[in-house]
């Protein structure tokens, strides 16, 4: 499970609300999933926040 960032409203854990849209972009390959966290209002990626979940070797 990931919890992202909600695209409309942003919040930190001070209970502060910024400007902005953040969220996750999905990739999908045959051995692996690559999820990576999106600004979409600088159009940029999030730097740190990059994973990837490789599936297991049979």
């Amino acid at each position: 499970m990931f919890n992202a960032s909600s695209t409309a409203c942003l919040w930190t854990d001070s209970d502060e609300h910024p400007e902005g849209s953040e969220g996750l972009h999905v990739e999908i390959y045959t051995d692996r999933v690559v999820v990576k966290g999106r600004d979409f209002t600088d159009g940029k990626w999030i730097e740190g926040a990059e994973y990837t979940v490789c599936y297991p070797q049979n």
